[in-house]
């Protein structure tokens, strides 16, 4: 048996000092102060029996055995945090919370139908939200602080499972000359320049609308990129312009309700819809579950033209 094993809280404020790569800071997020985690990683280094830090007076970097040492106490606080939460739910995946985090793409239109799915289908789960980008929650979903993430494919490389559950069309959405003009060849030369409005690079929805839907005119994108799909119908609807809205956020009246003609593209449009969990997690059947709720809500979404 290995004696003298680290204190968990100790790798805690390790992975603490890693991410705000700041002491103070560190300390801050740990409710300690700075001379207890200084002392801590420490005493870290003396039971390790090597270097995790370089420091001098102004500031420090991890070591290369430092890093690895980091990845290895995430992976043993996750799997801490796995028995707890096995434990004290008797086993059972279905109990208990689930953190899900969402693009803002897909959270206002789909978290509202599939926690009320769960609600019926899996009552005794209950879930919390996070929505963001999906840099962040990829980011998330491997620090542990969410246990599954939502979001449109394909993403960067990584190490999650992973499971497609449904489409989600892409439809235009503009003014109603705008999109006649469209109809005349299917072809974006006939729109004005700056005419077609997106959002800001940093939602994939623009890179896979871009890319499904065939816009390779840059001329015709307007300057103007919107934060979030409300900003950008309406600023589309203000400017009497063009643009791309998903299924999911058609079906909940987006873009019609602000006058905006409305049309589906052809079906090799559209963006997949994803989830993504560590592979360690004991709650895979849960995700699949969940997976199966998500793919009955964008299947019912595949009924409106």
């Amino acid at each position: 048996m290995v004696k003298n094993l680290p204190n968990l809280k100790h790798l805690q404020y390790l992975l603490a000092l890693h991410e705000h790569q700041h002491f103070h800071r560190a300390a801050q997020a740990c409710f300690v102060s700075q001379s207890t985690l200084s002392s801590a990683i420490l005493k870290l280094e003396e039971q390790l029996n090597c270097q995790l830090v370089e420091r001098d007076n102004k500031s420090f970097i991890f070591t290369t055995q430092g890093e690895a040492l980091v990845e290895m106490a995430r992976e043993i606080i996750l799997a801490t945090g796995e028995f707890m939460a096995f434990a004290h739910f008797q086993g059972d995946p279905e109990k208990g919370e689930l953190r899900l985090g969402s693009i803002p793409t897909i959270a206002p239109y789909l978290l509202p139908d599939l926690v009320q799915s769960c609600q019926q289908e899996l009552p005794e789960l209950s879930l919390f939200l996070k929505e963001d980008t999906t840099e962040n929650l990829m980011s998330a979903l491997a620090n542990g602080d969410i246990d599954i993430a939502l979001l449109a494919l394909p993403v960067s490389p990584h190490n999650f499972k992973s499971k497609i559950v449904g489409r989600d069309a892409f439809f235009m959405a503009g003014d109603k000359q705008l999109v006649e003009l469209y109809h005349q060849d299917h072809s974006y030369d006939n729109l004005p320049e700056q005419s077609i409005f997106l959002l800001s690079n940093e939602h994939c929805l623009t890179e896979h609308a871009v890319s499904a839907c065939q816009l390779a005119d840059a001329s015709r994108i307007n300057h103007f990129s919107a934060s979030s799909i409300t900003t950008l119908v309406q600023m589309t609807a203000y400017h009497h312009g063009f643009t791309y809205l998903p299924e999911m956020a058609v079906k909940k009246g987006v873009g019609m309700n602000e006058g905006l003609v409305v049309e589906r593209m052809p079906d090799s449009m559209y963006r997949e819809i994803g989830i993504l969990w560590r592979s360690t997690s004991h709650r895979q059947t849960t995700f699949l579950k969940i997976a199966a709720l998500i793919d009955k809500l964008l299947s019912n979404n595949n009924s409106l033209q």
